[in-house]
């Protein structure tokens, strides 16, 4: 459960497919992930300010299987930021930002994750 990590970790580490995509400290992970499945995750977070989906990130694909992973990047079949070189090339855990998170992506993400920020596809309104 992401939300009680928060509160008893001080370092992270998320993984898929039993592969460390991303690890850093808890604040750095929470505040500004970089890896995409690291960005879907905290995504799916409840959060109790507001009704409705609130800025999910919903994966589409199917999650392929571990005994048969796919090449390169094992995140790629279901990732939006996906190239060719995902499929060729496995990311190594590499800081991005040069500080102290590590983040297993050809395309890591920058900055914050709005948390809170309804999309407006998925806003739901309303009637009282």
């Amino acid at each position: 459960d992401l939300a009680v990590i928060r509160h008893f970790c001080h370092r992270v580490a998320v993984m898929y497919l039993g592969t460390i995509v991303e690890i850093g400290d808890r604040d750095a992970i929470y505040t500004r992930p970089q890896h995409p499945y690291t960005r879907a995750l905290l995504s799916a977070i409840p959060d109790v300010t507001t009704l409705g989906p609130a800025g999910r990130i919903r994966l589409t694909g199917d999650v392929p299987t571990p005994l048969n992973p796919p090449s390169g990047c094992r995140f790629r079949t279901r990732c939006w930021k996906a190239t060719d070189r995902c499929a060729t090339e496995t990311p190594a855990l590499t800081t991005h930002d040069g500080g102290t998170q590590l983040t297993a992506c050809h395309h890591p993400e920058a900055g914050p994750v709005a948390v809170g920020v309804a999309d407006a596809a998925d806003a739901q309104e309303v009637t009282e």
